[in-house]
Protein backbone atom coordinates (compact mmCIF):
# COMPACT_ATOMS: atom_id res chain seq x y z
CA UNK A 1 0.00 0.00 0.00
CA UNK A 2 2.75 2.44 0.92
CA UNK A 3 4.49 2.04 -2.43
CA UNK A 4 1.18 2.42 -4.29
CA UNK A 5 0.70 5.83 -2.64
CA UNK A 6 4.32 6.80 -3.35
CA UNK A 7 3.85 6.02 -7.05
CA UNK A 8 0.50 7.84 -7.14
CA UNK A 9 1.95 10.97 -5.53
CA UNK A 10 5.21 10.96 -7.46
CA UNK A 11 4.22 13.07 -10.45
CA UNK A 12 1.27 14.99 -8.99
CA UNK A 13 1.73 18.75 -9.13
CA UNK A 14 0.33 19.13 -5.62
CA UNK A 15 3.14 16.89 -4.32
CA UNK A 16 6.05 18.66 -6.00
CA UNK A 17 6.62 20.45 -2.71
CA UNK A 18 6.32 18.33 0.42
CA UNK A 19 3.43 19.28 2.69
CA UNK A 20 4.77 20.43 6.07
CA UNK A 21 4.54 17.66 8.65
CA UNK A 22 2.25 19.65 10.94
CA UNK A 23 -0.14 20.24 8.02
CA UNK A 24 -0.13 16.55 7.09
CA UNK A 25 -0.93 15.62 10.71
CA UNK A 26 -3.77 18.14 10.77
CA UNK A 27 -5.01 16.68 7.50
CA UNK A 28 -5.00 13.20 9.04
CA UNK A 29 -7.01 14.57 11.97
CA UNK A 30 -9.48 16.17 9.56
CA UNK A 31 -9.90 12.91 7.66
CA UNK A 32 -10.42 11.03 10.95
CA UNK A 33 -13.19 13.52 11.75
CA UNK A 34 -14.85 12.78 8.42
CA UNK A 35 -14.59 9.04 9.12
CA UNK A 36 -16.16 9.53 12.55
CA UNK A 37 -18.94 11.66 11.04
CA UNK A 38 -19.66 8.95 8.48
CA UNK A 39 -19.92 6.39 11.28
CA UNK A 40 -22.24 8.62 13.30
CA UNK A 41 -24.51 9.31 10.33
CA UNK A 42 -24.60 5.64 9.38
CA UNK A 43 -25.50 4.54 12.92
CA UNK A 44 -27.94 7.41 13.51
CA UNK A 45 -25.57 8.70 16.18
CA UNK A 46 -25.25 5.31 17.84
CA UNK A 47 -28.98 4.59 18.04
CA UNK A 48 -28.85 1.93 15.29
CA UNK A 49 -26.41 -0.78 14.31
CA UNK A 50 -23.58 0.36 12.05
CA UNK A 51 -23.65 -1.03 8.53
CA UNK A 52 -20.52 -0.78 6.41
CA UNK A 53 -21.28 1.36 3.36
CA UNK A 54 -19.47 3.04 0.47
CA UNK A 55 -19.22 6.42 2.23
CA UNK A 56 -17.45 4.86 5.23
CA UNK A 57 -15.10 2.89 2.94
CA UNK A 58 -14.25 6.08 1.06
CA UNK A 59 -13.51 8.00 4.25
CA UNK A 60 -11.42 5.08 5.56
CA UNK A 61 -9.45 5.16 2.30
CA UNK A 62 -8.87 8.90 2.76
CA UNK A 63 -7.43 8.24 6.23
CA UNK A 64 -5.13 5.51 4.89
CA UNK A 65 -3.98 7.72 2.02
CA UNK A 66 -3.08 10.63 4.28
CA UNK A 67 -1.25 8.41 6.78
CA UNK A 68 0.69 6.64 4.03
CA UNK A 69 1.55 9.98 2.41
CA UNK A 70 2.97 11.20 5.73
CA UNK A 71 4.98 8.01 6.10
CA UNK A 72 6.44 8.47 2.64
CA UNK A 73 7.30 12.11 3.26
CA UNK A 74 9.11 11.16 6.48
CA UNK A 75 10.75 8.06 4.94
CA UNK A 76 9.02 5.83 7.48
CA UNK A 77 8.63 2.15 6.70
CA UNK A 78 5.02 1.38 7.70
CA UNK A 79 5.71 -2.34 8.05
CA UNK A 80 8.54 -1.67 10.52
CA UNK A 81 6.37 0.78 12.48
CA UNK A 82 3.53 -1.75 12.63
CA UNK A 83 5.86 -4.58 13.69
CA UNK A 84 7.22 -2.37 16.48
CA UNK A 85 3.71 -1.61 17.73
CA UNK A 86 2.51 -5.22 17.50
CA UNK A 87 5.51 -6.35 19.54
CA UNK A 88 4.87 -3.59 22.09
CA UNK A 89 1.20 -4.59 22.41
CA UNK A 90 2.07 -8.28 22.65
CA UNK A 91 4.48 -7.53 25.49
CA UNK A 92 1.86 -5.45 27.30
CA UNK A 93 -0.73 -8.19 26.98
CA UNK A 94 1.71 -10.78 28.27
CA UNK A 95 2.76 -8.58 31.20
CA UNK A 96 -0.49 -6.79 32.04
CA UNK A 97 -3.24 -8.84 30.42
CA UNK A 98 -4.20 -5.68 28.51
CA UNK A 99 -3.00 -3.53 25.61
CA UNK A 100 -3.30 -0.49 27.85
CA UNK A 101 -0.13 1.35 28.78
CA UNK A 102 -0.18 1.21 32.60
CA UNK A 103 2.52 3.78 33.35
Amino acid sequence: MQNKVKIFNKNRTCHKKQMPTFARILNIQSEMGELAKSYLKNSKYGTKDFTLNDEFKEEFGDVLYTILSLANELNLDCNSCLDFTLNKLKTRMENNGSMENKK
